[in-house]
């Protein structure tokens, strides 16, 4: 990838939502009904006369469901399996498939600036951004030792083959959460991200590795040991394109330290600043949930902020300007309905869970009424510079296409992941070694009385 590594214009933001199918779906859904009905009740677009002569709006004016497809899409595979890329899995936190979000929703046809009135446009597909877990200093000893060099060529093949407009691979994510097995010998862990960060670029096609970047993902918190510092993880400029850091529980007052601060968050952006790499939000969400039901009794008792959208979702826009956070990933869960995830202490955060806070990301995320652009699906074809999505669409909008993609593949997808066995899809594999020993052992103290589970 280039040096600026589709990093967009200043002021302008990707759009990322995850982390599973069907929650990405929700979101994109919800965000386009939210739309309908703002029109409905506060129509803009310019109404005609029917054959009686009475007023109608002309649906053809309105944005279409495309409009609300983020830039690109948050999914989870592991090296040793890469389950979720080509086909569908379930880690027991909700389908991961890869090919299955990009195949969901249509393209949008993008015109580039400086064409004529007629649109010059052609269709675009969404990115991907993928967390990749590499199995702490074991996995990382693998990698090293080449036994993983078959696993490598196999993600090679998927990166080359991908149809996703650009695709950010963040390698052995938030390396420096305790849990995670990096922290002992954190100089594995910048060897296996160097050697494949250099496999992928020698063996993918000079087209192929133009969309591939590779994103260094702090977890913006205290480290195992204070003699461990982010230089302690760096794999260095040549093999880092991105920068990435967690948002979850940091901008709360009553985040307990070895949770992080928000002093931890700016250390990263920091970094990243003086490393001239752009920057992402690579996982974000309010941790106990919008409205707080999940949250400890402890922040319960201190919170004193009853505007959800100012208590965490201004915070994080404010750092967002603060550093011109180039990509923001945000988690649009129902946590407690996954197995992976109840009674962990996430919580409901899908932004149509609470109506204030879909006024707000309405007006502020998608209608642009601040001064950040928040870009969309189409947008990095062009890495944000000089491209419009196209509002209006086919009459046949609504094609066998559009059948198999929001009813055929979901229906398939669910019927799979009800009826057959939980294990058989994985959930013993990579989210069992990963997810629920890497977030659920360190987060699951915040809610008194909640005993820490080993796995």
């Amino acid at each position: 990838m280039s040096e600026e590594a589709c990093r967009p214009p200043p002021g302008s933001t990707y759009l990322c939502i995850g982390q599973d199918l069907f929650s990405v779906s929700e979101y994109v859904n919800s965000q386009y009904n939210y739309s309908l009905h703002a029109e409905i009740i506060s129509p803009t677009t310019n109404s005609s006369k029917d054959n009686d002569g009475d007023d109608f709006i002309d649906n053809k004016q309105q944005l279409s469901i495309s409009s609300f497809v983020p830039s690109a899409f948050m999914v989870y595979t592991d090296l040793q399996t890469l389950r979720g890329l080509w086909a569908a899995t379930d880690y027991g936190s909700g389908i991961q498939y890869a090919d299955g979000l990009l195949d969901q929703f249509p393209s949008a046809p993008v015109a580039v600036a400086g064409t004529d009135d007629n649109y010059s446009t052609t269709p675009t597909s969404a990115g991907l951004q993928i967390g990749m877990w590499l199995n702490g200093t074991q996995g990382c000893t693998s990698i090293c030792n080449g036994e993983m060099d078959i696993h490598i060529g196999r993600l090679i093949a998927y990166l080359e083959q991908s149809n996703a407009s650009k695709i950010f691979l963040r390698l052995g994510y938030e390396f420096d959460n305790p849990d995670f097995g990096y922290s002992d010998h954190p100089e594995l862990y910048i060897l296996a991200f160097r050697k494949i960060v250099t496999d992928c670029r020698r063996g993918l096609s000079a087209k192929a590795r133009a969309r591939v970047m590779f994103v260094w993902h702090s977890w913006g918190a205290p480290m195992a040991s204070k003699t461990l510092t982010l230089d302690s993880f760096y794999p260095g400029d040549r093999y880092v394109d991105w920068i990435g850091v967690s948002i979850f529980q940091q901008v709360f007052p009553w985040s307990p330290r070895w949770g992080g601060k928000m002093s931890d968050v700016e250390n990263v952006l920091t970094f990243a600043q003086s490393h001239n790499k752009p920057t992402m939000i690579a996982e974000s969400t309010p941790f106990g949930g919008i409205e707080l039901k999940q949250a400890s009794k402890a922040a319960k008792e201190t919170n004193d902020i009853s505007d959800p959208w100012e208590r965490w979702y201004g915070k994080v826009l404010d750092i967002i300007d603060k550093y011109d956070v180039s990509m923001w990933c945000y988690i649009n869960c129902d946590w407690e309905a996954q197995p992976q995830w109840n009674q962990v202490g996430f919580g409901e955060t899908r932004l149509s869970s609470n109506k204030e806070v879909m006024t707000n990301w309405y007006d502020k995320i998608i209608s642009g009424k601040t001064n950040r652009t928040f870009l969309n699906l189409g947008t990095l074809d062009n890495c944000g510079k000089g491209t419009t999505i196209v509002a209006e669409v086919e009459e046949d909008w609504f094609t066998s296409d559009h059948v198999v993609s929001f009813i055929l593949v979901p229906f398939i997808v669910a019927s799979g992941a009800f009826f057959i066995p939980y294990f058989m899809l994985g959930g013993l594999g990579r989210r069992g070694r990963s997810t629920k020993r890497e977030r659920k052992g360190l987060l699951a103290g915040i809610n008194e009385g909640t005993k820490l589970v080993k796995t």
